[in-house]
Order: C-alpha cells, then structure tokens, then sequence
C-alpha cells in the first residue's frame, strides 16, 4: 500500500504541454523570445509541464550536392547553430536551455562571417554544467556537423519568421501572445495544475 500512492501519482499526471521552438543564433528576436518568454516560463513551471523541443537552423539554407550551410547571419551563426544543436544532443532541456541563455547574452546578434572563438561556447557549457570535451566533439566531427545540420533542416517547417513557435500543435504569435498563458491554458486542458497558471485560464490566443 506504501508504494501505490506514488505510483497512482505518475499514472494520474496529465501530459506535459508539447512546445516546439524553431530558432537560429544570433537572432534579436529570438533572443528575445528565449529570454523574455521561454525561459522565465520553463524556470516557473519545468519540465514536468514544458515538454520542450529546440530546433536551432532557422532560415538556414542547405547545400546537399557539396554539403555545406549557408544563414542568415553569416558563418558565425551557422557555427553557433551547430554548437546549439550538439549541446540538443548530448543533453536534456534543462541544462542546454542554460547553455542557449549564456549564449544569447554573450554573443553579439547580427551578422558575422567569421566563426566566433572557441572560448565563448566553453565558458557556457561550464556554465550550464556541460561536457564540453563532448561537446567539442561533436562540433569538430564533419560527419557529425553535417548529420545535425541536415536533421534539423528536415524538422524544420516551412515558416514566415523566426521564432516559429507551436504550443501543442497551435501557433504562438511572439509579438502578441502570451507565451506563459498559453501553455497553462493547454495544461489546465490536459486536467493539470500549476502554482504558477491560474485556476481559471482567460488567456487570450487559443480559441
């Protein structure tokens, strides 16, 4: 008997709300968006409630016959993309997401040929508790490199702007809608409850 109440409090937990942010490096307005919306959001509600998935490749543009990438912001984003997208793949929302903060408060926005130094993504692995000898392998693997850069092409939608953001399955408006809102909305629907949501959900966006 001591053990079915933990377990009956897993079964019974709603479903975490699905948020899909399609971003790239170097971007004001998804520095914006991570900064302002997602990350004061996920630190209030976590990830028993914010399933999140990060795609970092944005406007990006793949040449597959030579192989190579070409963005918005210039070679700098590109190289940051895949740094972000390493850090995905070696780790879990909680700790890349500290990893993406750190570098969207280091790194200039804007464009920049050249890559930036190593140094810049090592300080912020060390912040957010990273490998970063992992990481570095990662990034320095060629086959690799182009592997995640082609994977996050392929799960890329077709998109207007960046962010592009879906809060399960419905499209988040960043100039207008209320990142925090709209997922309690979805988590109230599912039959959960959060300090940090409301009882009643009169947020706006989701009819």
């Amino acid at each position: 008997m001591l053990l079915s109440t933990p377990l009956e409090v897993v079964a019974n937990a709603p479903p975490p709300v699905i948020v899909e942010a399609y971003t790239e490096s170097l971007c004001i307005d998804c520095k914006n968006f991570f900064l302002n919306s997602l990350l004061p959001a996920y630190d209030k509600l976590g990830p028993a409630v914010i399933d999140l998935r990060v795609v970092p490749f944005g406007n990006a543009e793949l040449d597959l016959e030579h192989k190579t990438v070409a963005c918005q912001h210039g070679e700098a984003e590109c190289d940051a993309n895949l740094w972000q997208q390493c850090a995905v793949r070696q780790t879990k929302a909680p700790t890349y997401l500290k990893f993406f903060e750190c570098l969207e408060k280091s790194l200039p926005m804007g464009h920049r040929d050249d890559p930036f130094e190593e140094s810049k993504f090592s300080e912020c692995a060390k912040v957010a508790g990273l490998d970063f000898d992992d990481l570095s392998r990662c990034h320095r693997n060629p086959v690799l490199a182009w592997m995640l850069q082609k994977e996050n092409s392929d799960k890329t939608p077709s998109h207007q702007s960046v962010p592009w953001v879906f809060i399960n399955d419905k499209f988040y408006n960043d100039g207008s809608d209320d990142f925090l809102g709209m997922v309690c909305t979805e988590y109230l629907a599912g039959g959960g409850s959060h300090p940090a949501c409301p009882s009643t959900s009169t947020m706006a966006g989701l009819n």
